[in-house]
């Protein structure tokens, strides 16, 4: 048995649903309808509290818990009130909520109980109506959903005073070639702004095709990403109002500024964190929520399982994914690069552990026999952790430079 990784920290993420009233087309859930049950919410709080009480993640003053989908808020406040109520009865847990959302279905009784009961709350907006609109469309897939997310936003803004909001704002290859006009709307818009850069995933591949003809219509390049970094870097670094924040840029400062810290690598989603669990609607628990379309690849079941079970299976499960990748990959220069320690196996790793996974299944090999199955050459071809690392490459180089730059002249 390998030897049992330590889990700094336990990082839920419950999906409240699968459903959503939105179809946005870089999506890779399917959307069922349902609304996970109180009880398997309770079985998550149950395994949590005996995990915590066994000492098996280190004790910390509150444990954050993201409500995702889909989209958490078709299950309606009542869902919300029913999960504080459920949080009461575990005293030894102090609970964070988030709630991840559109934010077209932001009501005032909403802003208020998430206000009442200190829910953090972020919304997903990916920039100006003209380029929001182009991936982000309600239900009918006719309508863009950027009118029905502001309103929303000015809702939760209203009720609950507070004048900066949290957004994850998807950056897709539409976004190339606009940053200024993306920076001044969030600038506008006084926002704390997560950059979700839109990635290569699992279902774009597939045995028949392994390189769909359309991948790289949302998809930008690695030097696309790069440009469009250092170019939104410069605005935000020398921008004298402050108006707006990008965290994971401000992420980029302080390893520059303080080279000992391992802040991680901001752009791979945190999916690569071992404490991270993703929570299904019935009761499956997956490693990252791009294999929640198929309960085979569940790690096990939060109403049959412990914490401690579901943590060991996902570590065994990353050792080996990321060993044998590296392994025979052959050219995964991590280890030589400069930035290389703050990836620790990015979203690269678990796209191509994903294609093998798949290839393996086509060919009839149960899935513990996934390493027999060969990578597509586009991908084999691929160094670095993340599909983006050389254009982070020259955007960490352009950091580096502006940082030492502006100390020279403090």
């Amino acid at each position: 048995m390998s030897p049992l990784i330590p889990f700094p920290e336990i990082l839920p993420q419950v999906q409240v649903t699968l459903d959503c009233n939105c179809r946005c087309s870089y999506c890779f859930q399917k959307h069922p309808k349902g609304i996970i049950p109180l009880s398997i919410v309770r079985s998550i709080f149950e395994k949590i509290a005996d995990a915590k009480r066994s000492g098996f993640f280190p004790e910390k003053r509150s444990l954050t818990i993201t409500w995702h989908g889909g989209e958490p808020l078709m299950a309606g406040p009542d869902f919300f009130k029913g999960v504080i109520r459920l949080q009461a009865e575990f005293p030894g847990v102090v609970f964070q909520n988030r709630v991840q959302t559109n934010a077209t279905l932001m009501t005032e009784d909403f802003a208020r109980l998430f206000k009442d009961h200190g829910f953090q709350v972020g919304f997903s907006l990916d920039g100006p109506e003209s380029l929001h609109n182009l991936h982000r469309r309600m239900g009918g897939g006719k309508t863009g959903s950027f009118s029905r997310a502001l309103k929303g936003m000015e809702i939760f803004r209203r009720v609950t005073g507070q004048e900066t909001l949290a957004v994850i704002a998807v950056i897709t290859r539409d976004s190339m070639g606009r940053t200024e006009e993306i920076f001044r709307f969030f600038r506008g818009l006084k926002a704390r702004v997560q950059l979700d850069i839109c990635d290569i995933n699992c279902k774009d591949l597939t045995p028949s095709n392994p390189l769909p003809t359309d991948l790289f219509k949302l998809t930008p390049s690695p030097g696309e990403v790069g440009e469009f970094l250092i170019r939104l870097f410069d605005l935000w670094f020398h921008d004298p109002f402050g108006d707006v924040d990008f965290p994971e840029l401000r992420d980029e400062v302080k390893m520059i500024l303080r080279p000992g810290i391992d802040k991680g690598s901001p752009y791979h989603k945190r999916r690569c964190s071992l404490g991270r669990l993703i929570f299904a609607p019935d009761g499956k628990v997956y490693p990252c929520d791009q294999y929640i379309n198929d309960s085979r690849t569940a790690l096990g079941d939060i109403t049959r399982d412990s914490l401690k079970a579901l943590l060991r299976r996902r570590a065994a499960l990353w050792s080996g994914i990321k060993a044998r990748i590296r392994k025979s990959a052959g050219n995964m220069d991590c280890f030589d690069c400069e930035w290389g320690r703050r990836h620790a196996g990015g979203c690269m790793t678990c796209l191509k552990y994903n294609t093998l996974l798949v290839l393996a299944r086509h060919q009839g090999l149960p899935d513990n026999q996934w390493f027999k199955a060969d990578l597509p050459p586009f991908l084999e071809k691929i160094k670095g952790e993340t599909y983006y690392c050389s254009g982070l490459k020259v955007f960490r180089a352009h950091v580096k430079q502006a940082v030492h730059k502006e100390m020279a002249h403090a």
